[in-house]
């Protein structure tokens, strides 16, 4: 496959790496849309054998695999949710399917790591154990579109909670330590790849929230209560309606609270609702539905970010409050996917989240003066520092 500028220079990093003596961890960013997989998959084909691919789900091995197999290489699937457990040259496996199987992968020498955000850098977490019962011989390279977490302290002096976004590279405790390359989403748009995104955002006060216990999001409790308090769902309908009229096809909304999505269901013609209780059957059938024009709307709480891919997705409504940047862009890059005849994608932010954080394609990670790695936009530093109410 024809490696677009960018993926090229993303990809001969990322051999150069695999084999040279060099003993740290990077990170690969590739922005939504930036072709991910497809890294993945021609860094793999290259390394031939004793590869490892670790993702953290069903959905995500089911496109690396595919993208994989463009190249015409042989490789094996090792994933209880696929129900294949069988271990080649090359192996696409979930996470969850490799406890305490170090044993059965001493061939490998080197790890690639789909989300790798999502890699807990704790001791005890199931990456790090994993990890480390292979060996000091294997080499091990991250790629995700969102590489920070939301880190909570207490302010010495006030004794307050706060949160900040934390680069995985200056993070404390940190598994990854180096940014490898990076793709600005900027570079992405100036090259034509990803569909403009036009933000629509409406009144939103934060009142009354709080941080949850572990200080990466707002309680649910106080959420529920602002959603209340300011009518969020009771506005969803008629944003719905105003969409129909303008003539955008499909829309998905993200929202907090299961029993809400299921009565926005029912209240809006020609949707449906998914949550993580939704069974996979169903789940299917709804995004097959969607994708196929049958369902117009569909409301989701917390399932549809990573992984789900839909073109031709031109409106989103984000009708949840959030701390989490990377959540936030995940829900925003849902719709940046070019289509044919899509001419934009509206995000309808109802809950302050565009202010909180910034539009999608103004945000940049770049080193600062004194050579440090940092997220800013085009007016304000965002990771590093405190966040939330």
């Amino acid at each position: 496959m024809q490696l677009r500028p960018y993926q090229q220079s993303a990809v001969e990093k990322g051999l150069e790496f695999f084999r040279s003596d060099s003993r740290f961890t990077p990170i690969i960013v590739a922005p939504t849309g930036a072709g991910k997989s497809i890294n993945i998959a021609h860094m793999t084909n290259e390394l031939v054998t004793g590869v490892l691919v670790l993702q953290p789900s069903k959905e995500l091995l089911e496109q690396n695999y595919a993208k994989f197999k463009l190249y015409g290489g042989v490789a094996s699937i090792y994933s209880a949710s696929m129900g294949s457990k069988e271990i080649g040259g090359v192996t696409f496996a979930t996470i969850g399917s490799l406890k305490g199987k170090a044993d059965l992968f001493r061939h490998v020498t080197n790890v690639i790591i789909d989300e790798c955000h999502l890699v807990p850098p704790d001791e005890d977490s199931m990456y790090v154990k994993f990890l480390t019962a292979l060996g000091t011989d294997i080499k091990v390279l991250g790629l995700t579109a969102t590489p920070f977490r939301l880190k909570k302290y207490q302010d010495p002096w006030t004794r307050e909670a706060f949160s900040q976004i934390n680069l995985l590279n200056r993070a404390r405790p940190r598994f990854f330590d180096s940014f490898l390359h990076v793709t600005q989403i900027a570079e992405l748009y100036e090259q034509g790849y990803l569909c403009p995104v036009r933000y629509i955002e409406l009144t939103w006060e934060n009142g009354e929230l709080k941080m949850n216990t572990t200080g990466a999001e707002y309680s649910d409790e106080s959420v529920d209560a602002e959603l209340k308090r300011q009518k969020v769902y009771e506005r969803i309908p008629d944003i719905i309606h105003q969409s129909i009229e303008k003539g955008r096809k499909h829309r998905l909304v993200f929202v907090k609270s299961v029993m809400e999505a299921a009565m926005l269901a029912h209240k809006v013609p020609n949707s449906a609702c998914v949550h993580a209780g939704t069974k996979k059957k169903d789940r299917d059938t709804i995004l097959e539905d969607f994708r196929a024009g049958n369902i117009k709307t569909v409301f989701n709480v917390g399932v549809l970010t990573l992984g789900f891919d839909f073109p031709a997705l031109d409106t989103i409504i984000i009708a949840r409050p959030t701390m989490s940047l990377g959540l936030f862009m995940q829900m925003v890059g849902r719709g940046v996917r070019p289509f044919e005849g899509k001419e934009d994608c509206v995000v309808v932010d109802m809950c302050g989240n565009v202010s909180r954080f910034s539009q999608l394609d103004k945000i940049v990670f770049e080193a600062d003066a004194s050579g440090k790695w940092i997220a800013r936009d085009d007016k304000r530093v965002l990771s590093g520092v405190r966040i939330g109410v």
